[in-house]
C-alpha cells in the first residue's frame, strides 16, 4: 500500500480484510494481527484507525449494514409494490458467494451483540430501519389496493424480515435445501401469500 492512500481507502482495505478473516476464522479467533496480515499492512497501521479489536469489530458491523443499505438503494422501485418488496428482500439473501461470506460475518457479529451493548444498538437500529422501510412499502401497496385495507403493515413487515433472516440462517447452517433457487422461491411464495395471490402455495 502506498503512503498516499487516503484514510477512507485504508479503512475500506482493513474492512475487507476483516470480512474475509472473520468469515474464515470466526470472530473469537480473529486478531488485529490476522486482519493486518490479510490487508497486507502492519498492525500499527491498523491501530492507527482502530485502537482496539472492539473498535475494529464495531466498525465491521457498521460496514456490513452499510453494504446492505447500498444494495437496497440500487433496487428498481418501479411498481407494482409487490415486486419492489421482493427485490428489496432478495438483497438480504445469500444468493452469491459475496453475500454468503457477509452472512457468515453478520452471524458472528450478531452473536457478539448479545453481550456488547454498542453492537446490539447498531443491530437494533439497522433492523428497525429495515422493518420501517418495508412497512412504508406495504402502506403504499395498501393505498394502491395491492393489499387488503385491514392489513397490519407493521406486523407483516416485521414478520417478513424475520422470515428472510430465518432463510439466511438455515442457508448458513445446513445449505441443503436452501440454495439460491430455493431461497428465491421461498421468498416469492411468502410475498405472494402476503399479497393474496391465489396461485401461491
Amino acid at each position: 500500500m502506498t503512503r498516499h492512500v487516503d484514510a477512507g481507502a485504508r479503512r475500506t482495505q482493513v474492512a475487507e480484510a476483516l470480512m474475509s478473516t472473520v468469515a474464515e476464522r470466526g470472530l473469537a479467533r480473529t486478531t488485529l494481527a490476522d486482519v493486518a496480515a490479510a490487508a497486507g499492512v502492519s498492525v500499527g497501521l491498523v491501530q492507527r484507525y482502530f485502537r482496539t479489536k472492539d473498535d475494529l469489530l464495531r466498525f465491521g458491523v457498521e460496514w456490513i449494514y452499510g453494504r446492505a443499505r447500498e444494495r437496497v438503494r440500487q433496487v428498481d422501485v418501479t411498481p407494482p409494490v409487490r415486486g419492489i418488496v421482493v427485490r428489496i428482500m432478495e438483497t438480504f439473501l445469500p444468493l452469491d458467494e459475496e453475500r454468503s461470506r457477509e452472512l457468515r460475518v453478520w452471524l458472528s457479529f450478531l452473536q457478539a451483540s448479545l453481550t456488547d451493548p454498542d453492537m446490539a444498538a447498531t443491530h437494533k437500529a439497522a433492523t428497525r430501519e429495515l422493518v420501517d422501510g418495508i412497512a412504508e412499502a406495504l402502506r403504499a401497496a395498501r393505498r394502491r389496493d395491492e393489499l387488503p385495507a385491514g392489513t397490519d403493515v407493521a406486523a407483516e413487515a416485521a414478520a417478513l424480515v424475520a422470515f428472510v433472516d430465518g432463510l439466511s440462517l438455515h442457508h448458513a447452517a445446513t445449505h441443503e435445501g436452501y440454495g439460491p433457487h430455493e431461497l428465491r422461491t421461498a421468498l416469492t411464495r411468502y410475498v405472494d401469500r402476503l399479497f393474496g395471490d391465489e396461485k401461491a402455495g
